[in-house]
């Protein structure tokens, strides 16, 4: 008597059991096309290529399989598991774009992963908004629920409301106190809210985690510079610069500091490099400034010699 589509599922999990997913794979191969329907085959097989990361593979099985139940009319909750499947799939490979309508079909659900996962992909879309009203969803079926009061603190970062941001970080933060994005956005809505010695803490606990985390040395060497301790500051940029020597932003953080102390070489040569990549920007005028008084700017060899304004670009948004 052959077996049965639920049959080979069961052989295909002992198979997994012995860790032999070759063979777990063949039995499920075999289970959809003697029951295209069987949803739970589609399921556990695109399981085990998400498992070996053949992400193709598990998006084609998938694929295949919520097409065949929709067309035979199976029941709704194999579909929606399938949706979601697919759905999760898609969002984290980054492909919001296709992920978004499959989630959608699970608004109803009462699964908060799938709300969660919808409020992140409004985020991205500047939707703030309907991210707010899906992460609220996921906080009214737990309020401790992983990444749910950070994801909220984010809608309201985006929305430039910094101490509710910066209320939210913190409730995720006490349950999830390991968070390097969280306590990054954190350290982020301070910096923004203007309370520099709170953003400074929050930094300096971000490198303490990882003594290679490059955007705590920054920020640290960037407030540092901000309330005045330059000497402290420059051990700090000098170190993110140490991590990554072509980044702009550490380049404009000690040419300003630079031309703050009077090492006018210094300071020189990082505006000339600064230029000639096309990367000055308006923060950079003012050392420019001090800087002129200095150095004759008609100099034919300086590639900043020019006027500030022919040279400065737009700064796309101001921490």
């Amino acid at each position: 008597m052959p077996l049965s589509a639920k049959n080979m599922l069961d052989e295909a999990l002992d198979y997994l059991s012995e860790e032999k997913p070759l063979h777990a794979m063949q039995i499920l191969r075999r289970a959809i096309d003697n029951d295209p329907d069987y949803g739970e085959a589609y399921l556990k097989l695109a399981e085990i290529y998400i498992g070996s990361k053949n992400y193709d593979a598990a998006e084609k099985i998938l694929s295949e399989g919520l097409a065949q139940i929709e067309l035979n009319r199976s029941e709704d909750s194999v579909r929606d598991r399938l949706s979601y499947a697919l759905g999760s799939l898609y969002y984290n490979l980054g492909n919001s774009e296709k992920a978004l309508p499959l989630l959608r079909m699970l608004d109803s659900w009462r699964n908060p992963g799938v709300h969660l996962a919808l409020a992140t992909i409004f985020i991205e879309q500047n939707h703030y908004s309907d991210a707010m009203s899906e992460v609220r969803q996921v906080l009214r079926i737990d309020a401790k629920y992983p990444d749910a009061n950070g994801v909220l603190g984010r809608v309201f970062l985006k929305q430039k409301d910094f101490n509710n941001a910066i209320k939210f970080f913190k409730r995720e933060l006490a349950v999830n106190e390991t968070s390097v994005e969280f306590r990054l956005d954190l350290a982020t809505a301070y910096y923004l809210l203007g309370a520099l010695w709170d953003a400074l803490e929050e930094f300096t606990l971000l490198i303490d985690t990882d003594p290679d985390f490059f955007p705590g040395w920054l920020m640290c060497g960037k407030i540092l510079l901000e309330v005045g301790r330059l000497s402290e500051s420059e051990f700090y940029l000098s170190r993110a610069e140490s991590l990554n020597p072509k980044s702009p932003e550490v380049m404009h953080s000690l040419a300003n500091l630079y031309s703050t102390v009077g090492e006018i070489d210094k300071a020189r040569s990082i505006f000339d490099e600064l230029a000639k990549s096309g990367s000055l920007i308006e923060d950079d005028q003012d050392a420019l400034e001090r800087l002129s008084r200095s150095r004759d700017l008609t100099e034919p060899n300086s590639v900043w010699s020019h006027k500030p304004d022919e040279t400065v670009g737009r700064r796309k948004h101001r921490r």
